[in-house]
């Protein structure tokens, strides 16, 4: 009646960004800009869940997740098309957060299920710095930017049935999410860079068949 696993995740990556520019009518198509992005982001967590028959036809289940995630980025400009050189800009961004899901599955029948879940998921802080046609003379929180943690809340509940001696899958739901500071990104500007921003609040709901 009773159903557990439990584990750890890791992950580690380091990438490097090399950017080039011809942007010139100088001949033989010469570079005339350099610039280059490095990242380096480690992640760990630990996560269980389980499920619970409270019945023969009702089930339980829920899961909890703990993560760590966190960043060391650097850009700089070596050479620029149409501005000077911009110095290495470091930034750091780490968050830890709990995630979480409970579900509770009903077999009215052998061909007719009725669900309900609710889920916390998030999504950690992220980076931008493109610098090579960026303005120098802005100040490094703007050349390169930072998205705070994402965190997103979601309901969904519906039914699923096996119609007609099985010729037949039926599936319905309705479903909410809110996300508070969704990450987007804005093009363009004052700066002529990518720029990432945090939405106050997105809000989607629905109806799928």
């Amino acid at each position: 009646r009773f159903d557990w696993q439990a584990g750890v995740f890791w992950f580690q990556e380091k990438i490097t960004v090399d950017s080039f520019s011809y942007d010139t009518f100088a001949p033989g198509n010469a570079q005339n800009g350099y610039a280059v992005q490095r990242q380096d982001n480690t992640a760990w967590a630990v996560f269980a869940s389980a499920d619970f028959d409270v019945t023969d036809n009702f089930k339980l289940r829920g899961g909890l997740r703990y993560t760590d995630d966190s960043k060391e980025f650097v850009a700089q400009r070596v050479v620029g098309p149409f501005g000077p050189p911009i110095a290495p800009i470091k930034v750091s961004p780490s968050d830890t957060d709990v995630s979480w899901d409970l579900s509770a599955v009903y077999s009215a029948t052998d061909a007719l299920n009725i669900y309900g879940r609710v889920a916390k998921g998030f999504r950690a802080p992220s980076v931008q710095g493109r610098l090579m046609f960026a303005d120098a003379t802005l100040p490094a929180n703007q050349l390169v930017t930072v998205a705070d943690t994402e965190t997103v809340l979601s309901w969904e509940a519906g039914v699923k049935a096996q119609l007609w001696d099985n010729r037949l899958r039926l599936g319905f739901a309705l479903f909410r999410y809110t996300v508070n500071d969704q990450q987007l990104t804005a093009v363009g500007g004052t700066a002529n860079i990518a720029t990432l921003v945090n939405a106050d609040r997105t809000i989607g709901q629905g109806a799928e068949l």
